[in-house]
């Protein structure tokens, strides 16, 4: 009876003391792992590329996406100039396949003179709040990042 009892006691105390393990700083960034910005859902994407061997380091350097909080806007304008689009084909296939349309109007094209591809996304009262550079974005990351920036 006294051994059950002692067990019950201790057996909890010894899982509340274990901490999760996690690698330092500089040493996911010597694996080439930025902690800072890692999702760990790309961690688990790495099998797909037949890397699994990079997993478990993956794994101890991301960031959980619920811990990765930013803010939503309800309105995102992709600036773009007509004259530059050629150099971005990424870009151009967005804007000629009028991908835009699939957010339900909260993403806008708007073409502007002499500017490089950028989002600037806006606030309820159509306030640019911030604007990114997305000349190097291809077409699906252009898409996922407004499924998780915008309401």
């Amino acid at each position: 009876m006294w051994v059950l009892l002692l067990l019950a006691v201790t057996i909890p105390q010894a899982f509340s003391q274990l901490e999760e393990y996690k690698i330092d700083v500089e040493e996911c960034q010597a694996a080439g792992f930025n902690p800072e910005t890692l999702k760990c859902g790309l961690c688990e994407r790495l099998s797909d590329y037949h890397l699994e061997t990079l997993m478990s380091d993956c794994m101890q350097c991301c960031i959980k996406e619920e811990e990765f909080k930013h803010n939503k806007y309800p309105t995102a304008i992709l600036e773009v100039c007509e004259c530059n689009l050629a150099r971005f084909p990424q870009i151009q296939a967005f804007v000629h396949k009028d991908m835009a349309r699939q957010f339900g109007g909260k993403v806008r094209v708007k073409h502007v003179r002499g500017v490089r591809p950028q989002v600037a996304l806006k606030d309820a009262d159509f306030k640019t709040q911030e604007v990114l550079s997305v000349e190097k974005w291809d077409t699906d990351t252009l898409i996922d990042f407004f499924n998780q920036w915008l309401e």
